[in-house]
């Protein structure tokens, strides 16, 4: 079973880390949303604390791996958030599970793995992956999550997440992610949702996130200013605040 953080009491809120990260990424939302939610956090299968299950070499199936998870702890409906691959993640997830999700949150993320604005292509991420290792790639990489690079206050965070990720499973993701479409589901993503990003984006640009929220039935589009890729960690507060007025909102309501 997969390596998990849980805290909390309350609907059950999950929230899905991406590419080179873990469930600890999610410490400030942690936090926050533990007081009016059963927080549940996974580790993918070759990432961080589930670092010891072998890798799943598709984006479908790490979502499988999600919902045993979900199966095994008892969850009934849930709450969902996705960051970056892991907003891939949960896009599967939504497409199988539908009925069990009660709001779905996109967050720097998109429908395709394609992503020709990308800072780099996931070629030449593999390339240096494979020749110097998971930590000094996922450094050289993290600093494109904040604006402030590695100066940013939470960098480290970023950076001690992942750690313990394999190299197999690191690169596992660089195949599955390009491999990976979702575009023919959204229509049947019928769950009201939420489209986050940071509007200094350098993995998904704001096409895509635009994309998404006009393409999805029930959705709204939040862009955070002065935010990169890791923007729940960059304006905490404004994200959790966003996220929270969201997922407390009622179908009248307009956020």
């Amino acid at each position: 079973m997969l390596n998990y953080y849980r805290r909390g009491q309350g609907p059950v809120l999950v929230l899905q880390h991406g590419f080179l990260g873990g469930g600890s990424l999610w410490m400030p939302q942690i936090a926050f949303f533990s007081r009016m939610f059963d927080v549940i956090a996974p580790d993918l299968p070759g990432y961080a604390g589930s670092a010891h299950l072998p890798p799943a070499d598709s984006v479908a199936g790490m979502a499988a791996a999600v919902v045993d998870l979900l199966d095994a702890l008892g969850v009934g409906d849930f709450n969902l958030v996705g960051h970056s691959m892991g907003g891939m993640v949960v896009q599967e997830m939504a497409a199988s599970q539908g009925k069990r999700i009660t709001k779905l949150v996109l967050y720097g993320t998109a429908c395709s793995g394609e992503m020709p604005r990308r800072f780099e292509p996931f070629s030449e991420t593999a390339r240096t992956m494979a020749a110097e290792g998971v930590e000094t790639t996922g450094a050289r990489i993290g600093k494109t999550w904040f604006v402030e690079g590695e100066r940013a206050p939470y960098y480290p965070l970023c950076q001690n997440s992942g750690a313990g990720t394999t190299l197999e499973a690191a690169l596992a993701g660089l195949k599955a992610m390009p491999a990976w479409n979702g575009t023919a589901a959204l229509p049947g993503l019928a769950m009201p949702a939420l489209v986050m990003g940071g509007d200094r984006d350098r993995s998904y640009s704001l096409p895509e996130m635009a994309y998404l929220a006009a393409t999805l039935p029930d959705a709204q589009l939040a862009i955070l200013p002065g935010c990169a890729h890791n923007a729940h960690l960059e304006k905490p507060d404004l994200f959790n605040q966003i996220l929270n007025d969201f997922l407390l909102s009622t179908p009248s309501d307009n956020y």
